[in-house]
């Protein structure tokens, strides 16, 4: 423990000089920081200490035991008082008196008197009870395990999207400065044609109008980075902001490329065949199949409370007089109890069906959240591929804006286009410059949302 909170330490110290951080040491310290996934590693800690609390039911319990009786002047004298027993004669006449007393003939009672024994007991069968806690109970930590998975797949998932979310509003930050200098420079240039009476003031309103919608543009894509930006400190629990490091888009072509050339067949068949990975690999389904099984034993032993119980109990009495010494007559017995429910006020019966429902319930919710969750896994697969196509004709579009643009700056100086002409040819350009980002890293984003539904650990 120590060794991995140095080298968090490390790497912490590490980022914060370099000012930047990678997608994967993001990851290391949002798992170690994060107030969420650690609450969810403290409960499967505490499932394990109840799975081995349950397993403690099987074994005996032994225990000390130490009495200490003290009886009042009153009660006392009257048990040792002495009493006159008759003596009778040959004849059946009585003849006298004999004095007498409890002390006298063993069977008086002590004043302060000291009882020390060991109780060893041992339960046999209650009701099935004991067998059925220990499954629950690991079932349970199975259950507490997966939700630490699904935690750490939600966490990954969250710190991947905020990561790219930041690099896309940087570089969308980048665009609308580049946008936003570009319509200045344009303003320039027709405020002193305007001023030479050679440019006519709709062209002046208009650029005014574009550099106010660009300066607009610009701090909405500022206060967006500012509010992931304080996401993004909580996310990692580092309290200064690390600045993630670039990506290379051109880097995911190739996948781009491979979802595109699928033909209809093959999404068919690759959309089968992610569908049979959720449902063998998601810690989803695999929690919701637990639930089920979790309140059918619990149904099960509902029906232990109509069976029978049987304990042992073994006692060795140390002494029992009127000396703590741990020394005098030893004695022990053994003990075997059988316990019956017969009549239970209608208890064991309303239970029963009480359990009988809510397994019915619990199985309508599970096989409800189930269909869904697979719908959403299928539209997830179908989005990557939407994702993909989008990259490719937002590409298409930036290549005919660019060259649009081209065009129309070439004939905005030589005087054939409008300065209308030219307006729609900045915007339709750094438009398209926007969605092809955008798209870029909306592609990049539903990759990881597609792994959340078959996540196995990052140790896998």
């Amino acid at each position: 423990m120590k060794k991995l909170h140095l080298t968090l330490i490390l790497l912490l110290c590490s980022c914060l000089m370099a000012a930047t951080i990678s997608l994967e040491e993001s990851l290391v310290l949002a798992k170690e920081n994060n107030k969420d996934y650690q609450s969810r590693q403290y409960s499967y800690r505490s499932s394990v200490w109840n799975e081995r609390n349950a397993l403690s039911g099987f074994f005996p319990r032994v225990s000390f035991n130490s009495t200490l009786v003290r009886i009042d002047s009153g009660t006392y004298e009257d048990a040792n008082a002495v009493m006159e027993a008759p003596v009778y004669g040959l004849d059946g006449e009585i003849i006298g008196n004999f004095p007498m007393s409890s002390a006298a003939l063993g069977t008086g009672i002590y004043r302060t008197s000291y009882n020390n024994n060991i109780i060893v007991q041992q339960p046999l069968f209650n009701g099935g009870k004991v067998i059925l806690g220990y499954q629950m109970a690991r079932l349970s930590l199975q259950q507490a395990k997966l939700d630490l998975l699904n935690s750490e797949s939600d966490l990954r998932y969250q710190v991947a999207a905020l990561y790219f979310g930041l690099l896309e509003l940087q570089d969308l930050q980048k665009l609308a400065n580049k946008s936003l200098s570009s319509a200045r420079s344009h303003l320039e240039k027709v405020q002193q044609k305007y001023e030479l009476g050679l440019g006519k003031q709709s062209d002046l309103l208009q650029w005014q109008l574009k550099v106010k919608n660009e300066e607009a543009s610009l701090m909405e894509i500022e206060s967006s980075f500012s509010e992931m930006s304080n996401l993004w400190k909580i996310l990692l629990g580092t309290g200064e902001f690390i600045e993630p490091q670039p990506v290379a888009l051109a880097g995911y072509d190739e996948e781009i490329l491979y979802w595109n050339a699928m033909r209809e067949e093959e999404k068919k068949e690759q959309s089968r065949e992610f569908l049979a990975l959720v449902e063998e690999n998601s810690p989803t389904l695999a929690g919701l199949a637990l639930t089920r099984n979790i309140m059918q034993k619990k149904h099960q032993l509902s029906w232990g409370n109509f069976l029978p119980s049987l304990n042992l109990q073994f006692t060795y009495e140390i002494e029992n007089d009127d000396r703590w010494d741990l020394e005098g007559n030893d004695n022990w017995n053994l003990a075997a109890v059988i316990s019956l429910p017969l009549f239970t006020a209608g208890d064991n019966y309303t239970r029963l069906r009480q359990s009988k429902y809510e397994l019915e319930s619990t199985r309508a919710v599970t096989e409800y959240a189930e269909e869904h969750y697979l719908v959403n896994a299928e539209n997830v697969f179908h989005r990557i591929l939407i994702k993909a196509r989008a990259v490719t004709d937002s590409r298409t579009a930036l290549e005919l804006a660019e060259e649009n643009h081209r065009v129309v700056n070439q004939l905005y100086e030589q005087g054939m286009v409008t300065n209308s002409d030219l307006l729609d040819a900045e915007t339709m350009l750094f438009g398209s410059e926007m969605n092809q980002l955008s798209s870029y890293y909306e592609f990049i984003i539903t990759k990881y949302e597609m792994d959340r539904y078959i996540y196995q650990g990052s140790e896998k």
